[in-house]
């Protein structure tokens, strides 16, 4: 079993922005940290599979800093995506996957 963390640096461009995973075969996500520049920015992120399914999105909108355990099983490649942020600034942060479980 190996916990592997996916590093965040991404500039939200006219309130957004995104990039794509590794391909994962047999991984679950146990946490999600996103943190923007400035803690009174308000933000969505979401989680989309290939196939365009949402696998996670935060419905109340986050403030400075997006910080949640869970328990995602992970296969394939996966979009991660901040929308309507209202700064375009700086974010940070990291998901932590357990990869062969």
């Amino acid at each position: 079993m190996l916990i592997a963390p996916i590093e965040i640096l991404q500039t939200a461009v006219l309130g957004a922005w995104s990039f794509n995973t590794y391909k994962f075969s047999a991984a679950i996500l146990k946490q999600i940290i996103i943190k923007s520049a400035s803690n009174d920015t308000t933000f969505y992120f979401t989680i989309t599979d290939e196939k365009n399914n949402i696998v996670y999105y935060n419905d109340i909108v986050a403030t400075g800093v997006l910080r949640q355990e869970c328990e995602i099983p992970l296969y394939g490649i996966y979009t991660l995506a901040v929308s309507l942020s209202s700064a375009n600034e700086a974010y940070t942060g990291r998901l932590m996957v357990q990869e062969g479980y």
